[in-house]
């Protein structure tokens, strides 16, 4: 299976369960404890910081075009395990400040799957536009998810 491929499929798979409402009891029981939401979203915030790490790291004159091609690669994976990370912290899309973090994490995911080899090679002259849509959807998200660990922990 290509790996787009099952990202799109995790991708697919979230918004079925929330349309459907196709809720595994025991992770709607395990997302109302404070303390499983707050290591959940810790760790999807942390899949969020690596893939910063990750684009900066590669961005580094002293590295070489094998590390530069790990780091992408292994960017592309925890891409494609984001939709379980946000499935496995909320089933739920939220509302206010919520639901535009949801659409545009989720914009930003499915966005990703656009760069594949192929379409680059077919559409060289989309590659800028894109990379630069994806880094300004990449600070949004980083952004609001800070407004929110900041009002989870602080207006708790």
């Amino acid at each position: 299976m290509k790996r787009n491929t099952l990202g799109i499929i995790l991708f697919i798979l979230y918004f079925i369960q929330y349309f459907f409402e196709l809720k595994l009891d025991f992770l709607e029981q395990l997302q109302l404890d404070q303390s499983y939401k707050r290591w959940s979203g810790l760790f999807l915030f942390s899949l969020i910081l690596a893939q910063w790490f990750l684009s900066i790291k590669r961005l580094s004159k002293s590295q070489s075009s094998i590390s530069i091609a790990f780091y992408i690669d292994i960017h592309k994976w925890i891409g494609i395990f984001l939709p379980l990370a946000f499935y496995i912290h909320s089933t739920e899309i939220g509302y206010a400040i919520l639901l535009l973090l949801s659409i545009v994490f989720f914009i930003n995911v499915a966005m990703a799957f656009i760069n594949t080899k192929e379409w680059l090679e077919k559409y060289p002259q989309f590659f800028n536009a894109w990379l630069i849509f994806h880094i300004f959807l990449s600070v949004f998200v980083l952004f609001i998810s800070i407004v929110h660990i900041w009002q989870v922990f602080f207006y708790s």
